[in-house]
């Protein structure tokens, strides 16, 4: 056991809502809850990423410019010349091209990436004829040193000269190599930060009222009860602080948004990005027609709402340059898109 404090230690359940705090399925979180101080919290309105980037800095969006992983910059995108395989999108089955756009981001992409220095370059769904006007948002990991504009709980270690770890389940390919990575952590740690993405995987494969979804959150119940009981074995009476940055809600519907992609007009001049939950907008001329046009197509066929001014302040999504649309229309609870630009199944 280390001589000095315990570490700090935080986790992050990805997609773990807080009414699956039952005894019966999470008995090692019901247990914690029970001890402890457990409430609902209502997240900012974004994805994994941008929740996290919050998280680590205390910081909303419009303050770190952070909201999402891919930014509209085409001077500098990574992705540029990929235009040149554009044809690939017009092969008639969408699932094939999904499937090329996977593999190629796991072998060809991923070698790429390494040779150029930058955490990927994924092709997710994204049109390949467009995907050269999108850029990286963060070019480095949210954990390198400054790297969100804003001191985050990793420059604060630093700075204070303590070590620090990031146990990333989605790294590992065996729960024992998580595990191992408890056991290899220095006597000297002074902050733990675990992110287990599991629930996250199964509800997106397998949606949150399956068996397989909850045999999953069970598994991760366990699996935090386990390395929490090994921090303790070797540092003491640790603490957790634990949340999670989402919920997940029962798709009800999924509708495709794939004719507005064949618009004459796209990418050139408009363009568009596809979030399952959200569409973002582009405009680069002054024709109001055009704007009308795939506004009302947007609002007429897909149940939800344009984001107003006021929306936008209240969400903390006021940001100075176009990095992340002119126009953002959010979808319904319950209500997907697919396919989408970052979904391969």
């Amino acid at each position: 056991m280390s001589e000095n404090a315990p570490p700090v230690m935080v986790v992050l359940i990805d997609a773990f809502r807080h009414d699956f705090i039952r005894e019966s399925i999470t008995p090692n979180l019901a247990r914690l809850a029970a001890d402890g101080y457990a409430v609902p919290l209502r997240p900012i309105l974004g994805y994994s990423d941008s929740i996290r980037a919050t998280f680590f800095t205390g910081r909303y969006p419009d303050e770190t410019g952070y909201w999402m992983e891919y930014c509209y910059r085409p001077e500098s995108s990574p992705w540029r010349g990929v235009e040149r395989f554009a044809r690939l999108d017009q092969v008639p089955l969408n699932s094939a091209v999904r499937g090329m756009k996977m593999a190629a981001s796991m072998t060809v992409m991923r070698a790429l990436a390494r040779r150029r220095g930058i955490s990927h370059l994924d092709l997710r769904n994204i049109p390949l004829k467009a995907i050269g006007k999108f850029d990286l948002t963060l070019s480095q990991p949210m954990t390198a040193p400054k790297a969100l504009g804003f001191p985050s709980i990793f420059d604060a270690c630093i700075a204070s000269g303590k070590r620090w770890a990031y146990l990333d389940s989605s790294k590992v390919r065996r729960r024992g190599d998580l595990l191992d990575m408890v056991n290899s952590l220095s006597d000297d740690i002074g902050f733990i930060f675990v992110y287990l993405h599991q629930i996250d995987m199964a509800a997106h494969v397998f949606g949150i009222t399956s068996e397989r979804f909850w045999q999953r959150v069970r598994y991760t119940d366990a699996l935090l009860g386990e390395i929490l009981s090994k921090i303790r074995m070797r540092f003491g009476e640790v603490d957790p602080l634990i949340f999670s940055d989402h919920g997940m809600s029962i798709l009800r519907r999924q509708i495709s948004i794939q004719d507005l992609l064949k618009h004459p007009a796209f990418p050139e001049r408009f363009f568009m990005a596809l979030d399952a939950t959200m569409v973002r907008l582009w405009f680069f001329d002054d024709d109001e027609r055009l704007r009308s046009e795939i506004r009302d197509r947007v609002a007429s066929r897909y149940p939800g709402r344009f984001l107003s001014g006021a929306d936008l302040a209240t969400y903390h999504l006021q940001f100075t340059e176009r990095l992340y649309g002119d126009d953002i229309y959010l979808l319904e609870p319950g209500i997907g898109i697919f396919p989408n630009f970052h979904s391969y199944i």
